[in-house]
């Protein structure tokens, strides 16, 4: 079979003018498939087949070592026997060790499979390897990629047959393993699941959403390794290691240990320096065997409570939860006011609060590895499921940071939480997936700010320290400024005209519940769709939270306008955008009633923030999320147009457990803030290459791709209505 690799230029057909050159690839994150690769092929014509591989170097998979591969039809490998006939089973699967890109029920696939021992895909591996786990030193010496695709001739003949191309690729240097699970189209209605999972199910995982129809479509474009329809496991099992992400750990690293086995117990620390958090200080810090620190008692019994319910103590946990009654374990702890640490804690710290000026004089990190097992030479090997997590404490003296870090969690059983709580509740947070034993495992690829594994949080209160997503905000930025209590509407008569979807507004309505507005003020409605022109970082009933001030500003020139210039560049590079004109409106309550309370910001507060971003005929938006108390009213955030013809809700917002989170999801990878286009000027030129299985010569299969390029098209936020066509063209040598 040939591949056709044509040089086009597409044509859009939509309003405006805008030009766009890029290389368009299909699953360019794939490794080589299918026969011009050298690949084995076969064709599933009955929905269960497979083929029986011998390898020419055993897999060590979680410790078990494997001379065959069975590769089934189905999505996925196994190691035992065949399994061409069976439908996916939840994991933990016990009885069996296996890895599933897509384990689901189709006719006509196409399965390839090739084992590499030498070459550049062993290089590729190495780098991928290298990457994705820094300070490996890792070298593949052997790889084996398994590739299930239903984008064959005999398929596109019949579109009723969904289209599915997911694949595996196992990679060793004789000693450790990885998997690498790559996502192409998946266009498929019926249940499935991508994961793996092991013998006793000691070790597995599931991809979220994979077990969803509605949502499996969607996983070439999530990922564990910022590579977008890329996932990536360690196979390893032994003696611990701990993950990347992790402060020094162990005696070797001069910590105090406490052995835990069936027994409540609890290390009272006595501090050099007090702790700031929250406001409160302590010289003492409570570390308990349950994944638990607290400050003014040991709760080492203590059954995890809702942090947002529970406001009775200070609590740090990074997972709350009977760890004792789990198997034998080691908690770790240890402070430090010099040294490495504490320059790796200020660089994590700058990292992750860019501009702060931050440097750490006192760290304390305390560590639970915990192993399934009664015996302490088990536990030493680390032979079987573990569970490892880790707390890091940072302070200057007068600001306050932590940090969590995950490896390994095994599944347990009893009530669990990840996150912090405060007396009063007044701040407080839970890890998404930390209370669900069927997600917690999934922590060490979690996180909220880039780094696999780690969430880290600021632990400071006081006056208004707005989050460094924010643009200026405040009477010394020049701000407008009016204390809310009631229902409140700014109008703000603007000196240069807003285009918002291709009408122009000289008038902007700056509503007290976290609105904006064109048309008319609307300081009372409910959240709601469709009979105006809205803007919504976060649209709630916000004057019956407490007291509130509303910020807003236009700017024409200065440094706000070359800030917004380069985050627009950042977001959407290619633009060459010039931004001309600026408008920041910031909301920002306090959930009381007390002018003084309201000034130090004492209690739980809502900080969030718009900016309209504009070169006079293009027009974007910021939406910048600070911390956010809960509350009980309707609420959302996104935007909305005249007749709903564009819309976007931002995933959570209207969901009060969910809300507090904002400040910690983004989508451009900067936490805390979300940016969107407001216009409707589409490309109408763009040179891509398209590399196919198909003859693209044919027209009949370029109808075909071009309707496939539309749909990807239009997923990233085109208008439905566009209309593609395709004129080759001759590349120059």
């Amino acid at each position: 079979m040939n591949i056709f690799t044509i040089y086009f230029c597409i044509f859009l057909y939509q309003p405006g003018q805008q030009q766009v050159n890029t290389d368009f690839h299909f699953n360019k994150m794939f490794y080589p498939f299918g026969s011009a690769a050298g690949d084995t092929q076969t064709l599933d014509a009955d929905n269960e087949s497979y083929v029986q591989v011998n390898l020419s170097s055993p897999f060590q998979y979680f410790g078990r070592q494997y001379q065959l591969i069975y590769v089934n039809n189905n999505g996925f490998l196994s190691f035992s026997r065949e399994i061409p006939e069976m439908d996916p089973l939840l994991f933990p699967y016990g009885g069996e060790d296996l890895i599933a890109p897509f384990w689901t029920e189709i006719v006509g696939v196409s399965a390839y499979y090739q084992e590499y021992t030498s070459g550049d895909v062993l290089t590729s591996a190495t780098q991928d390897i290298n990457r994705y786990y820094p300070g490996l030193s890792f070298s593949a010496t052997w790889v084996f990629v398994a590739t299930w695709d239903t984008q064959e001739d005999n398929t596109f003949s019949d579109l009723s047959v969904p289209l599915i191309s997911v694949q595996v690729v196992l990679i060793s240097d004789g000693s450790r393993s990885f998997i690498l699970m790559n996502y192409g189209d998946i266009e498929i209605g019926f249940q499935g699941k991508a994961g793996y999972s092991t013998i006793g199910s000691t070790h597995y995982f599931v991809i979220p959403g994979s077990t969803d129809g509605n949502l499996t479509p969607n996983l070439k474009y999530t990922t564990n390794v910022n590579v977008q329809g890329r996932w990536a496991f360690s196979a390893n099992q032994g003696i611990v290691q701990f993950a990347e992400t992790f402060y020094p750990v162990g005696l070797v690293a001069g910590d105090t240990q406490m052995f835990v086995f069936a027994a409540e117990s609890v290390a009272e620390v006595s501090l050099s320096s007090p702790f700031l958090y929250f406001g409160r200080s302590y010289n003492l810090i409570y570390v308990n065997n349950n994944g638990l620190l607290s400050f003014s008692q040991g709760i080492p019994e203590m059954d995890p409570l809702p942090f947002s319910s529970y406001g009775n103590e200070d609590l740090i946990a990074p997972l709350w939860t009977d760890l004792d009654d789990f198997g034998f374990g080691i908690v770790y702890y240890h402070e430090y006011t010099s040294g490495d640490v504490l320059t790796r804690a200020t660089e994590d710290i700058k990292s992750y609060y860019p501009g702060l000026s931050f440097s750490a004089s006192w760290v304390f990190v305390a560590t639970w590895d915990f192993v399934n097992i009664g015996d302490e030479n088990g536990f030493y090997l680390h032979s079987a499921p573990i569970i490892s997590v880790q707390v890091v404490l940072i302070s200057d003296g007068s600001r306050s940071f932590i940090l969590m870090n995950y490896g390994d969690i095994a599944v347990f059983g009893p009530q669990a939480e990840a996150g912090y709580g405060t007396i009063g509740t007044t701040h407080y947070f839970v890890i998404p997936g930390s209370d669900d034993w069927n997600l917690i495992p999934n922590l060490k690829y979690t996180s909220n700010v880039q780094v696999q594994g780690r969430w880290a949080f600021s632990a400071n209160q006081g006056i208004a320290q707005f989050a460094e997503t924010f643009y200026p905000v405040g009477l010394a930025a020049g701000d407008t400024q009016t204390l809310i209590s009631d229902d409140v509407s700014l109008t703000v008569a603007l000196s240069s005209p807003f285009v918002y979807f291709g009408r122009a507004y000289h008038l902007i309505y700056v509503n007290n519940n976290g609105l904006l507005s064109f048309s008319q003020a609307i300081p009372e409605m409910d959240p709601s769709y469709g009979g105006e022109d809205l803007i919504a970082p976060l649209w709630s009933d916000l004057d019956d939270y407490g007291l509130g001030a509303l910020n807003y500003h236009e700017y024409t020139s200065g440094d706000v306008l070359t800030r917004a210039t380069q985050d627009i560049n950042q977001y959407y590079p290619g633009l060459s955008f010039s931004a001309t004109w600026v408008f920041v409106a910031t909301w920002d309550f306090v959930n009381t009633w007390d002018a003084n309370v309201f000034l130090h910001h004492s209690a739980p507060s809502i900080s969030v923030q718009v900016v309209l971003i504009s070169d006079g005929s293009r027009s974007f938006i910021l939406m910048n999320y600070g911390d956010i108390a809960p509350q009980f009213y309707p609420v959302k955030a996104g935007y909305d147009t005249v007749g709903s013809t564009h819309y976007f809700v931002i995933p959570g917002s209207n969901d009060w457990n969910l809300v507090p989170n904002l400040k910690y999801t983004s989508n451009v990878h900067v936490p805390g803030r979300w940016a969107f286009m407001a216009y409707t000027e589409n490309v109408v030129g763009l040179q891509m290459k398209v590399t196919s299985y198909l003859d693209l010569t044919e027209s009949g299969n370029l109808a075909f791709v071009l309707e496939q390029i539309k749909h990807e098209l239009v997923i990233r936020g085109l208008s439905s209505d566009v209309q593609l066509s395709a004129r080759r063209v001759e590349k120059n040598p």
